[in-house]
C-alpha cells in the first residue's frame, strides 16, 4: 500500500525525515542528486534510529596510501556505533551479504513523496 509522508516541499537535497507507517518507523533521505529512498529506520545492531545519524561519504582505495572519497551523501552511518549502510540498497559497508535494512519503494507525485509499504 502506498502513503503519503510529506510534502516535496519539506523534504530538502542531502536531508532526511523519519516517519511511522503501519507501526513501522521508516527514514525518507532526498539524497545530494535529489533522488528518493527509504529505509527501515532501525540499525540492526542495537536498534537506535538511522535517522539520527548522518549522510556521509566512504573511503576506497586500490593501493596503501590512496584514498578515494565515494557515495558522498550516500551513506546511512548509525549515531551509536558508526555502522554504515548504503541508502541505495541497505547493505551495510562491512558485511553487505549478511547485515543489511530493509528498504522501500518511494515516489514523488504532484508535490507529495509516498513511500510503498507491503
Amino acid at each position: 500500500m502506498k502513503y503519503s509522508v510529506c510534502e516535496t516541499k519539506e523534504l530538502k537535497t542531502g536531508k532526511m525525515k523519519a516517519v511511522t507507517i503501519e507501526r513501522k518507523s521508516i527514514v525518507v533521505i532526498r539524497s545530494q542528486n535529489g533522488k528518493l529512498y527509504a529505509l527501515r529506520n532501525v540499525c540492526p545492531h542495537k536498534g537506535p534510529a538511522l535517522s539520527d545519524g548522518s549522510l556521509e561519504g566512504t573511503c576506497t582505495g586500490s593501493e596503501p596510501g590512496e584514498y578515494t572519497l565515494e557515495k558522498m551523501g550516500e551513506i546511512l552511518k548509525c549515531p551509536w556505533h558508526n555502522w554504515e549502510f548504503d541508502i541505495k540498497t541497505g547493505c551495510s559497508l562491512f558485511d553487505p551479504e549478511n547485515v543489511r535494512v530493509k528498504t522501500y519503494s518511494v515516489t514523488e507525485e504532484e508535490g507529495t513523496v509516498y513511500v510503498q509499504v507491503k
